[in-house]
Order: structure tokens, then C-alpha cells, then sequence
């Protein structure tokens, strides 16, 4: 991603005065780069650590229309590519994620909740709802350079048989004005930690219980309009999985990087 400081010497001493979420109905493209390493310790059945890796390149479309105490979020897959180790992903998983749908809805606070993918099921759709979460930070009205806040999110995961909630809490710092995609943005940083707790199901284990926790860092761009305009980030995630067959829970650590550019 390009970003280059040419916003005039004023800009950068004047507040930046964000609404709440973007003025009447916007599409913006984007391209989502994810890398994903996961990390499964088996000792406690006695099998060996099973490590798998997640290459994923996305070029979607984003529009955002309003609705009765908001806006909705539609997200189109218009192509991917996919390097992976995983077994479950084929050619035909691939093909079936062109076309997908995440769909969504953000309230007046800027939070984005009940979000769905289709087709459900689809491990590279689902990594695509997953960034369209991280895409709505919360940047308050009236931000300026060195403003500094503390947000609390919830996400609660009911699909495909699976019973989580996740417990977010970022702390935001507005570091400055810049240009991106030729449009005057802020740039914000943040910082995260997680809770993760609840049930998920697996085809070979069945019902699991799973708890975790997690640490992020971040570098974004929110436009004068409030839309994304791209950004930086990354995680670390420890998960603990309960499962029948295991006499002590199975560690489960998982590591990605997200970028995120807008497309012209």
C-alpha cells in the first residue's frame, strides 16, 4: 500500500471531523491480503504437531446503502487466490468462493454486527467475513492528532453449529493526516486483546469446548467520509480445545497478518 503526506501544513493542525458512518450509499473495492499460520500440539494423544498455512489474496467489492438506524453491508468476492497447506481447501472451494456474499449491518455507534457469509460452510468466504469485521474501527466524530480512545466489542459466532463469543477490547490512538487512494484520511493506530470462549464443532472430534485469548497491533486509514481506506494488521491468538478423545486440552495457536488496499 501507498500512502504519501500531502496534505497542506493547515491540515495537519485542523481537526478531521468524522460522521459516524459514510453519507448516503458508497462502493469501494478492495484487495485483501491474509497469511495465516496455524499450529496444533498433539502431544497430549501422541501425535506429532500439525502445522498448516493460509495464503489468501481477495479482490471484493464493498457497498454500504442506509437502512432504519444505520447502514448495510455488502460484500461481493469478485476473484481470489489461494496458496494453502490445508487439506479441506481444494480448487473447488476456491471456485465456489468467486461470487460470495458477506452481508452485515453497522449501527449508529460504528459497530458492525450480524454478519453472514454465503455459501456458508466455505472456509475462504468465512476469512472473508472475518476481515469485513476488522474493517469498521472506531474512529469517533471530531478526531484529531494525538486524541487517544477505548473500544468494546463483542462478536458472537452461531453458525454452522458453532457457540462462541469473542470479547474485544482496542485502545485507539489518531497519529496523524495523510493522503490515500487520493483521498485525505486519518491514520490511526491500535492495540487489541481478546477473549475467546464457547463450544465449536469438528467432523472427527465432535463437540469441543474452546477457550483462548489474544493480542493484535494496527495501522489504519479512515477517510473524511468515514470510509476504510486500508491499513495494516496483525495477531496472535492461543486457543485451548477440549475434546473427548484427549486427557488434557489441545494448545492451538494461530498467527496472521492482514493487509488491506484500497483498489481503483
Amino acid at each position: 500500500m501507498s500512502v504519501r503526506s500531502t496534505l497542506l501544513a493547515s491540515l495537519f493542525l485542523a481537526p478531521i471531523v468524522l460522521p459516524s458512518t459514510p453519507p448516503a450509499a458508497s462502493t469501494t473495492k478492495y484487495r485483501f491480503d491474509l497469511k495465516s499460520e496455524t499450529t496444533v500440539d498433539l502431544s497430549v494423544v501422541g501425535a506429532p504437531t500439525q502445522i498448516t498455512n493460509l495464503g489468501l489474496n481477495a479482490w471484493v467489492t464493498m457497498t454500504l446503502s442506509d437502512s432504519a438506524g444505520g447502514k448495510v453491508v455488502q460484500v461481493i468476492v469478485d476473484s481470489l487466490k489461494v496458496d494453502t497447506t490445508i487439506p479441506q481447501i481444494t480448487p473447488a472451494t476456491a471456485d465456489s468462493a468467486k461470487g460470495g456474499r458477506v452481508h452485515g449491518f453497522v449501527d449508529p455507534s460504528g459497530h458492525i454486527k450480524n454478519v453472514t457469509a454465503t455459501p456458508g460452510g466455505n472456509p475462504l468466504v468465512s476469512s472473508v467475513q472475518g476481515v469485513v469485521n476488522a474493517l469498521f474501527p472506531r474512529v469517533k466524530a471530531g478526531t484529531k492528532t494525538g486524541d487517544h480512545w477505548v473500544d468494546t466489542t463483542e462478536v458472537t459466532n452461531t453458525t454452522e453449529g458453532n457457540n462462541t463469543k469473542v470479547k474485544l477490547i482496542l485502545n485507539y490512538s489518531a497519529e496523524g493526516n495523510e493522503t490515500v487512494a487520493g483521498s485525505p484520511a486519518i491514520k490511526v493506530s491500535a492495540t487489541s486483546t481478546s477473549t475467546l470462549t464457547g463450544t465449536m464443532e469438528n467432523a472427527m472430534a465432535g463437540t469441543m469446548e474452546v477457550e483462548g485469548n489474544g493480542t493484535g497491533t494496527g495501522t489504519f486509514y479512515v477517510g473524511t467520509d468515514a470510509r476504510f481506506l486500508g491499513g495494516v494488521l496483525s495477531s496472535t491468538i492461543d486457543q485451548r480445545l477440549k475434546v473427548a478423545m484427549a486427557p488434557a486440552p489441545i494448545p492451538v495457536k494461530t498467527v496472521q497478518s492482514l493487509t488491506v488496499t484500497v483498489v481503483k
